[in-house]
């Protein structure tokens, strides 16, 4: 099954009338292993409970004053139970499906620290296969709902790219999350081709500018113009 998933995602890639015989490959042998792997990881870290949440201030320029915090995932690891970054587990994750299971765990994990921490401010991203799939971001949406006395202070980011792959949704989504009080943040904005029609669409609260366009922005007058006006 596993060959012809292979086979039939290479033929996807050519003209309708194309076709793609299998041949093997230890290359994707070993990509198929390490995948396996990593759902294994993944499921039990959702079983165990050993997903955390690390936090990353976002700071105001002009006072210096952090406005609130980015939560980021990481995973206890099963040995010494040391936080470390569980970066590379999501695009094996987004790849396998498994990515909503882990976009629900955060977002419970978030709920949860701000009842616990009356005074945090916190924003999370949400990966494109849960943003623009309404069967589960409907889920999150009943997460959030029942939460309304945190709901000012969570912010979800969505990427610029899965904003644009699918407008309808994507609106969809925002709006939702607008009306329960949340704000919402388009992450990575230029590294796509958004367009002002598509922001005007979009009733978004933060913008959060790629990280190409606010690189050496002291000698980059490019950079400046396009960053700060």
């Amino acid at each position: 099954m596993a060959r012809a998933e292979e086979a039939l995602t290479e033929a996807k890639r050519l003209p309708s009338d194309g076709y793609i015989v299998y041949k093997p490959s230890q290359l994707r042998a070993s990509e198929r292993s390490l995948n396996a792997r990593c759902a294994t990881e993944i499921v039990r870290c959702l079983k165990e409970d050993r997903f955390r949440l690390a936090f990353q201030p976002m700071v105001e320029a002009k006072t210096g004053q952090v406005i609130m915090h980015e939560a980021l995932l990481r995973m206890g690891d099963e040995v010494t139970g040391e936080m470390i970054a569980a970066a590379h587990l999501i695009p094996v994750a987004e790849k396998l499906g498994l990515v909503r299971l882990i976009d629900r765990a955060v977002v419970q994990m978030a709920i949860a620290t701000l009842h616990n921490y009356p005074q945090a401010s916190l924003s999370l991203n949400v990966s494109g296969t849960t943003a623009t799939d309404p069967r589960w971001f409907g889920q999150l949406i009943d997460i959030i709902a029942p939460n309304r006395d945190v709901t000012k202070r969570l912010t979800i980011e969505i990427t610029e790219t899965v904003a644009l792959s699918e407008m309808a949704e994507t609106i969809r989504f925002v709006e939702n999350l607008r009306e329960l009080g949340c704000g919402v943040a388009i992450d990575d904005f230029g590294a796509g081709f958004t367009s002002f029609r598509n922001l005007r669409d979009l009733p978004v609260n933060i913008i959060k500018i790629d990280g190409s366009f606010c690189r050496n922005l002291k000698q980059d007058s490019d950079n400046q113009y396009l960053s700060v006006r």
